[in-house]
């Protein structure tokens, strides 16, 4: 064999075998992927909803007035339920079956029927048969299910009750709490007479806000 059809070969060897290796690398960094790049997940680490019945994401869920709590799904058919006015989060599986979505709450024996519209991007409703109760659930893209917290309205209370005490020595006697749909928090301070003695907007996931009167950050 001449030398120049020797160096050929390897050349194309050398070609062949470097195509072999791309492609075996290519296929197991697509193994190897998670769930979330696959699925659902942007570039920059935002979720985006990908058409299915439920997707990886933080779902905030509301009764058409004020948030009542959070679906947390770790991937399409698992994940936790917590509720915003405790803060408690109970387990949950959901199966979806030609068309047909089933609830597991807490335990898997015990499940609930469920009717699951979709309204839009990031968007669901959910009716639960059982009792027709309505639940909106909105995805909120900038949150990481695996990292995901938030204030309860009972954390609000205390930390307005404690930021009110610093700043005025008096410690409020009761507080009442209304987060509204986009997770806003309304909080009103009252004294020992029943009186209003201060109100506060914050977020009820950041917990930063203001002072209603005075327009001061609360950071």
């Amino acid at each position: 064999m001449s030398d120049k059809k020797s160096v050929l070969l390897r050349i194309i060897s050398c070609f062949i075998a470097a195509v072999m290796i791309s492609g075996m690398t290519a296929c197991l960094d697509g193994e190897n992927a998670s769930a979330d790049d696959k699925n659902n997940k942007n570039a920059d680490g935002t979720y985006f909803d990908n058409g299915e019945t439920f997707c990886r994401g933080v779902w905030a869920a509301d009764d058409g007035e004020s948030r009542i709590g959070y679906y947390i799904f770790r991937d399409a058919e698992n994940g936790e339920f917590s509720d915003a006015q405790y803060g408690i989060g109970v387990p949950f599986i959901d199966k979806t079956e030609k068309g047909s979505t089933q609830f597991s709450l807490g335990a898997a024996e015990f499940t609930e029927p469920v009717t699951v519209v979709n309204t839009g991007s990031g968007k669901r409703e959910l009716t639960w048969t059982n009792d027709n109760r309505v639940e909106y659930l909105t995805l909120l893209t900038g949150q990481e299910p695996d990292s995901f917290s938030y204030y309860s309205r009972n954390d609000l209370s205390e930390m307005a009750m404690d930021f009110y005490e610093q700043q005025t020595e008096t410690r409020p006697e009761t507080a009442g709490i209304n987060i509204d749909i986009d997770g806003n928090a309304l909080i009103q301070l009252f004294g020992r007479d029943g009186n209003q003695i201060a109100e506060y907007t914050v977020d009820s996931i950041t917990a930063k806000g203001k002072v209603n009167d005075t327009q001061e950050e609360i950071v």
